[in-house]
């Protein structure tokens, strides 16, 4: 019996990155995709509370694909519905990459296998670099996915034979632009900032200002998977841990409010 994935992202449907995956994973598991019905990049772990949420179940050859109005991370919950007894989460591949604390307490891809973490299932997040013309378009950038995929995939029945590494909520993968048999693999720490936001005021057609958050991107240090993807060039692989806090912090928290 094959293992059950659910596969979701925030870019919708049509992004390449998704279905490449989705043709690639479909090979090995018993796959289901649930997805946004459009874009829905940087909203995070946000869950619609607020209104009640319309699915669409579409037929695929070798998998199931349902579409739905709401967030990303309401994909996971939708999962409890249309893919129970899911065994593995991945999110993505994300037309963009979500380096750094910054970006993954930003990015929907991310947010969603946060929400799949925080339910007590196994997670991974995968991404690719892409241009800033890329990282709002619903069909996601175009580069090559073959082997980003079977990396992915590799990494995903992994999970699913040994469980995840102690410690290790969801694993971040990040891919540059172009991955060749060459391109090295890096575990690496997550960066605590890949951009620099900035306001930029403008006025519109009607005389009023409006503002518009500008990123300007910082330069990352050694040793971080800002470092490995955009300087490198390399595949970086980085643990987040949503586990709560240790016992050292809890103390060093007591002390500083003398507790």
């Amino acid at each position: 019996m094959k293992y059950k994935v659910c596969l979701v992202n925030d870019d919708g449907p049509q992004s390449e990155g998704l279905l490449s995956l989705a043709d690639t994973l479909s090979e090995v598991v018993d796959l289901t995709v649930i997805v946004p019905d459009g874009q829905r990049s940087a909203t995070g772990k946000a869950l619609t509370l607020n209104r009640p949420l319309r699915a669409t179940e579409l037929k695929r050859e070798k998998y199931r694909l349902i579409t739905h109005d709401g967030t990303p991370a309401d994909s996971v919950v939708l999962a409890d519905w249309f893919a129970k007894d899911t065994q593995l989460f991945i999110s993505g591949i994300n037309a963009g990459a979500n380096v750094g604390y910054q970006s993954m307490l930003t990015s929907g891809t991310v947010g969603a296998a946060m929400e799949a973490a925080l339910k007590g299932f196994p997670s991974i997040a995968a991404s690719v670099e892409a241009s800033p013309d890329d990282w709002f378009n619903h069909q996601g950038s175009e580069c090559e996915y073959d082997k980003i995929c079977e990396i992915i995939r590799d990494i995903a029945l992994q999970v699913l034979k040994r469980g995840m590494p102690p410690g290790v909520d969801v694993i971040n993968i990040n891919f540059p632009g172009n991955v060749s048999e060459s391109t090295q693999i890096e575990v690496v720490r997550p960066t605590r900032v890949r951009m620099r936001n900035e306001i930029v005021e403008r006025i519109d057609p009607h005389g009023r200002k409006y503002y518009w958050l500008k990123g300007i991107e910082v330069e990352p240090a050694k040793g971080t998977d800002g470092y490995a993807i955009l300087v490198s060039k390399n595949i970086a692989i980085s643990p987040i841990r949503i586990s709560g806090a240790d016992d050292e912090s809890i103390e060093t928290l007591k002390k500083f409010l003398d507790l």
